[in-house]
């Protein structure tokens, strides 16, 4: 899997990995970015291990439950549902009309 280093953005509180895949085995690795307030949303990047690169933005409600949708440069796009009531926290949609499973930290917050 290709590593991702983090993403820093101006006026953000940091950022936390994510990683996932495809069931035909592309890999994607990639961050949420979060605000220094602690509230749940911002960019969400991921890199897949075929070349591709994917953005979007995140929104978590104070469940802990959410949501993004994924635009990628290659003409692919997808939505996900997210989820921080487990460890890891999970992603889960589709990308591409392929399904798409991931992991990542729960923002600090």
């Amino acid at each position: 899997m290709i590593s991702l280093a983090a993403l820093l953005l101006a006026a953000c509180g940091g950022t936390v990995p994510v990683t996932g895949e495809t069931p035909d085995g592309e890999r994607f690795t990639g961050t949420f970015g979060y605000p220094g307030d602690g509230r749940g949303g911002g960019p969400f990047e991921l890199r897949s291990d075929r070349g591709a690169v994917c953005d979007g933005r995140w929104q978590l409600d104070d469940d802990g439950a959410g949501a993004t949708f994924l635009t990628c440069d290659d003409g692919r796009t997808g939505t996900a549902e997210l989820s921080t009531q487990s460890a890891p926290a999970t992603v889960r949609g589709m990308l591409g009309g392929k399904p798409f499973t991931g992991t990542f930290e729960r923002p600090p917050g």
